[in-house]
């Protein structure tokens, strides 16, 4: 068994089991570069999916982070669903904007230009991901481990549809999240890139070329715009967002069931 098998089971089974990988166990299994965290979160996806094809994705990046990074999501829960508690390890909330594309995006040797990217979506959402991990101490663990553990993907929650976002400025939009409706985090303009779809040619002429390009019903939301909560044991995390003027473009919350 290779490494990167040995360490997606083992990834499988700490969440599985809530046993978490420390710091050390990940380091002790070589897992070193981006290509080979890539492989691991492959692996993870074919041990628990087979040959099915990812319809959703995370994407991200930062200014210290030149080139993105993605993970798929293995499910899409709707605004207003109820999960199961007993699921997560950790409950973290990171309040989005997903888009779904309305048509593909090709292999082509030629990058795609941010405006046929923007063409190509059908709907924009607000979005919640549910934030765990399979890493005791994810910090401690390192940018490569977290990667490969799918980017600390627990679950995703996609919620209403944002009128006229091609109109909007991102920069005067305020992100508000709610942990068993006590608000924890508000910012505006908190993107990283400002533009939430700043990535987006880049997933579409690079990060989904794995997966066969962009195909149209394909979903990716696009990094936390007021940072990453935690909770021990929440009830629901709600998550919405209000423009310059404090009207609310949309809404996502999700429950969990005991």
């Amino acid at each position: 068994m290779t490494q990167i098998q040995t360490l997606a089971e083992r990834l499988i089974a700490a969440r599985q089991r809530k046993q978490p990988l420390a710091p050390g166990d990940f380091a002790a299994l070589q897992v070193l570069t981006r290509s080979e965290a890539y492989a691991v979160q492959a692996a993870v996806w074919q041990a628990q999916k087979a040959s099915v094809r990812p319809q959703a994705w995370k994407i991200g990046g930062s200014s210290d982070q030149p080139t993105p990074v993605r993970a798929a999501m293995p499910e899409i829960l709707f605004t207003g669903a109820s999960t199961p508690q007993a699921r997560f390890r950790c409950f973290g909330i990171e309040t989005e904007i997903a888009v779904r594309f309305g048509k593909a995006l090709p292999p082509r040797a030629t990058p795609y230009a941010y405006d046929e990217v923007l063409d190509a979506i059908d709907t924009a959402h607000v979005a919640i991901e549910i934030v765990d991990t399979a890493l005791a101490d994810y910090a401690a663990a390192g940018p490569i481990a977290c990667l490969g553990d799918s980017m600390l993907h627990g679950s995703f929650v996609l919620g209403d549809s944002i009128q006229n976002w091609r109109r909007l400025d991102w920069s005067t939009l305020s992100a508000h999240s709610f942990i068993d409706g006590q608000l924890v985090a508000e910012r505006t303009g908190g993107h990283p890139h400002i533009d939430p779809f700043t990535l987006l040619p880049w997933w579409a002429s690079s990060g989904a070329l794995d997966w066969g390009g962009v195909q149209a019903g394909d979903i990716v939301t696009t990094g936390t715009w007021n940072g990453m909560h935690f909770a021990p044991a929440p009830h629901s995390f709600d998550s919405h967002f209000t423009d310059a003027k404090g009207e609310t473009l949309g809404r996502a919350s999700i429950a969990f069931s005991l």
